[in-house]
């Protein structure tokens, strides 16, 4: 015969039911909405996303000629909190400038090669704006200026969130892609020596398929050209 044995909250005591609530309301409190645009923006088709947003009734507007604004950085809280005592503002300044820069050529090169859209230099002749953000970017063993030699081994370099905003000239917001990801091991389970070489190569390979992703989603949608041949 099996016993199972039920605990019933009522004959907890005050204190520790107050603690289970606090602990509940916390949690909820950590799961932030997601950053929208627009507070009109609805849900659509994902396609490899985890969430595309649209206005309502709306669909991907056609692209023909892009302008990609520079992409803005946000390391995440928990990264900040737990490095507190490790990196410089100017590790911050160059984790920033690095990232934005990787992700900004990953997209210029890709949308480029993969579409058959025109990137423009020139904002004003663009009829459409990608204004992307890479956002909770948690670096699992980041190279900070610190003195003396220290090895980093880690399964995956870490993780970040992919958030673009398409925008007409006038700023109006035409749709969103917004993606969170953990970079690849393409070792397996085996651990690798992570330094900033590495992870530069593995968010580069990341970024690399989040525009794969995008320009298949863009080209399956009719919203771009196809490349040229």
């Amino acid at each position: 015969m099996t016993h199972q044995r039920v605990i019933s909250l009522r004959f907890w005591p005050r204190a520790a039911l107050l603690a289970i609530a606090t602990l509940w309301l916390a949690a909820c409190a950590q799961q932030s909405p997601l950053p929208l645009a627009d507070d009109s923006l609805r849900p659509a088709q994902p396609g490899n996303f985890d969430h595309v947003f649209l206005p309502p009734g709306e669909r991907l507007p056609r692209i023909t000629t892009l302008y990609i604004e520079p992409t803005q950085v946000a390391l995440s809280d928990y990264w900040l909190r737990d490095r507190r005592a490790d990196y410089t503002q100017r590790d911050l300044d160059r984790i920033y400038e690095d990232y934005g820069r990787f992700l900004d050529e990953a997209l210029r090169e890709g949308l480029s090669e993969q579409t058959g859209v025109t990137l423009t230099e020139n904002r004003e002749e663009a009829d459409i704006i990608f204004r992307p953000t890479l956002r909770n970017l948690n670096i699992y063993a980041p190279d900070l200026s610190r003195p003396g030699i220290t090895r980093h081994y880690t399964r995956e370099a870490g993780n970040a969130t992919f958030d673009l905003v398409l925008e007409d000239p006038s700023g109006k917001v035409l749709a969103q892609f917004i993606d969170h990801r953990e970079t690849q091991n393409l070792t397996g389970q085996a651990m690798e020596w992570t330094n900033r070489v590495t992870n530069y190569r593995h968010f580069s390979r990341l970024m690399d398929r989040w525009t794969r992703n995008l320009s298949v989603y863009l080209l399956i949608a009719g919203a771009v050209p196809e490349p040229a041949e």
